[in-house]
């Protein structure tokens, strides 16, 4: 990791898998350029914060780094299993937190006359199909992408991510509905608002962290009901509704998702979006093809029925599946 301590979402998602990897007595060696936060009984090694733009250079040095760093490491102690979450090389096993950049070949014409470009699909080949490396995909929708675009890749188990729950509900909800995501036209904020103004119910709606351009405050304009929060340190979603919409255009995961039923309150996902193949978070799943009555349809459904429980997918599972993963590379290792 380049960044380690919960600071972004999939450095949340090592930061926590490690200090589960720890209560389970796995000794842990995090290899960064700089750590936010420590653990305890987890070691850090920085290697320093380089310049960070533009990412696919600094990225490249990166890499570099930890691969001069690794191969000292295993002339003077062998037998440690490397757990890649960033586009390096001398790992055993890598989790893949994003769509890959493959498809970029389809997309754009002359894609091979940019460095960049280049470099990233580079990179990304190489954590991903080099010899003996096991593959854990984060949902199944990055699954069958890398599944399309690198056949020759070993898979392992998805390794979903995990959530803190259940979490506390200290107070009343703000509104009915919540919405959280900075992208919020892909994460489909305004079919979202299409779909109340078109109901027939009054529906009030909490906004968190959405990106505050001069877009979203004209698709918000004059909507007396909807609460607009830019940015909280804790996000809780039962706090700010009592369901949650996310209904993505494209979302590989969604921890909001994952957030939502930890707090114990209904998620309403698109299918493309990564968690709705998540079986252990029991969400409504939207049709293929929807439309803003399938969604208007989907919201009351979630007042009515009130999905009971939240998720039970936790940490330290994470944990354990990794533990499995990591076993046909334990024998010698630390």
């Amino acid at each position: 990791m380049k960044r380690f301590g919960p600071v972004g979402g999939m450095e949340r998602y090592v930061f926590k898998l490690c200090e589960a990897l720890a209560l389970q007595e796995i000794q842990v060696r995090i290899v960064c350029e700089r750590a936010y936060e420590t653990l305890e009984n987890v070691e850090i090694v920085e290697l320093g914060e380089s310049r960070p733009k533009p990412r696919w250079v600094s990225m490249l040095r990166f890499s570099y780094r930890v691969t001069q760093y690794l191969d000292k490491l295993r002339q003077s102690e062998p037998g440690w299993i490397v757990h890649s979450h960033e586009r390096c090389a001398r790992h055993q096993v890598t989790t893949f937190h994003g769509p890959p950049m493959a498809p970029i070949k389809q997309r754009k014409k002359h894609w091979w006359v940019s460095p960049r470009l280049l470099t990233w699909l580079w990179l990304e080949n190489r954590e991903l199909t080099r010899r003996g490396v096991k593959v854990l995909p984060n949902s199944e929708v990055i699954r069958s992408q890398l599944a399309e675009y690198y056949p020759s890749a070993e898979f392992g188990l998805t390794a979903w991510p995990a959530v803190d729950g259940p979490l506390p509900h200290w107070t009343e909800p703000k509104s009915d509905l919540v919405f959280a995501g900075h992208e919020y036209v892909r994460k489909g904020l305004p079919e979202l608002i299409h779909a109340i103004e078109q109901s027939k119910q009054q529906w009030s709606l909490s906004i968190v962290g959405a990106k505050q351009d001069s877009a979203f405050f004209n698709l918000i304009k004059n909507k007396p009901w909807i609460h607009n929060q830019p940015w909280v340190e804790e996000f809780n979603p039962s706090e700010w509704g009592r369901v949650l919409v996310h209904p993505a255009k494209s979302e590989p995961y969604g921890m909001v998702v994952a957030e939502a039923r930890a707090a114990g309150i209904p998620a309403i996902v698109s299918e493309v979006t990564g968690a709705a193949s998540h079986k252990a978070l029991g969400c409504s799943v939207l049709p293929r093809g929807w439309q803003i009555p399938d969604l208007v349809d989907s919201i009351q459904g979630a007042f009515d029925s009130e999905q009971a429980g939240s998720s039970q997918w936790t940490w330290q599972e994470l944990a354990k599946l990794s533990i499995a993963t990591y076993e046909p590379y334990m024998a010698g290792s630390r």
